[in-house]
């Protein structure tokens, strides 16, 4: 029998009063236990009990084994209940590192009303544009373009990969709008910075193929949203996610170019994701914190 179970049935024992009522709390015969605590004292080279046919007593050694252990006993109890919650019941710190520009839009407005229905949840929310995130090194979810490889880790999808080349309606009155792909090339494009590479924009043909074109023009960023506030300004076209332009296209500060051929930066169509390491019971806060954004995400859900 191990050891913790051993001490355990040691503290039974001066509870109860007896080896044989101490085993059955525990679920043990009294033989079991009986040995388990002969055991115990062989481990210890010391007699913990004196024993005769009608009475068990500690002895000076068990009583001073039993004090100190006692609170030893309850404090861990104590945490493997707290852990149990942390899995049953949303609470602690939810660590979230998420794509800046979606975060600000469509996670940052949810927090409050996440917090009003989980109030013992605390976030811990780290900003990034960097790509290829996974959780890991104390994060809970990771907000990201696209799902990681392998099978390490489960994703719930929480915008779509649909991108809309655009561009203000005062840039469109002034300088009209392209008609073919190959025109895109004659307008200023507010494009997203890769490291050196020259920015390309795919556009898909009617034939089910695809056109690249190398687009430039007066701004490249790594920022989504300073992308989007340029062409608001009439700086040029720009081809960003519908999730960051949708309503500026529904409220008119946008105009759609193009509307009919799908288009997307090169390497950036990837869906958006929320993303945590796959296991059997998932805690409660990353549960609660996902269904949240999901609901978010479609309200009719």
């Amino acid at each position: 029998m191990d050891r913790l179970t051993a001490l355990r049935l040691l503290l039974r024992t001066l509870d109860r009063g007896g080896i044989a009522a101490a085993g059955r709390s525990l679920g043990l015969s009294a033989t079991a236990a009986s040995r388990a605590l002969r055991e115990l004292e062989d481990d210890l080279a010391l007699r913990l009990f004196d024993r005769t046919t009608r009475h068990v007593a500690p002895t000076e050694a068990g009583r001073r084994l039993a004090d100190r252990i006692a609170p030893l006993l309850e404090g861990l109890d104590t945490a493997m209940v707290e852990a149990r919650e942390l899995h049953e019941e949303a609470a602690g710190t939810l660590r979230i590192v998420a794509r800046r520009s979606f975060a600000l839009r469509h996670v940052v407005p949810h927090l409050a009303g996440f917090r009003r229905a989980h109030p013992r949840v605390e976030i811990d929310l780290a900003l990034t544009e960097q790509t290829g995130l996974v959780p890991a090194h104390g994060v809970d979810l990771v907000i990201r373009l696209g799902l990681p490889p392998g099978k390490s880790y489960s994703g719930h999808r929480l915008a779509s990969d649909r991108r809309i080349l655009c561009a203000s309606p005062d840039y469109v009155a002034r300088h009209g709008a392209p008609a073919t792909p190959d025109a895109v090339l004659r307008h200023p494009c507010l494009t997203y910075r890769e490291a050196d590479e020259a920015p390309v924009w795919v556009f898909a043909t009617p034939s089910g193929g695809r056109q690249e074109v190398a687009v430039g023009g007066p701004l490249r960023s790594n920022s989504g949203e300073a992308l989007r506030q340029a062409a608001l300004d009439g700086m040029g076209l720009v081809l960003l996610p519908e999730w960051m332009v949708g309503e500026d296209v529904a409220a008119g500060r946008l105009a759609p170019v193009l509307p009919g051929l799908p288009a997307w930066p090169e390497r950036y169509r990837a869906e958006i994701f929320a993303v945590h390491a796959r296991t059997e019971r998932l805690p409660a806060k990353i549960a609660a914190f996902v269904a949240h954004l999901l609901a978010a995400a479609d309200p009719a859900a």
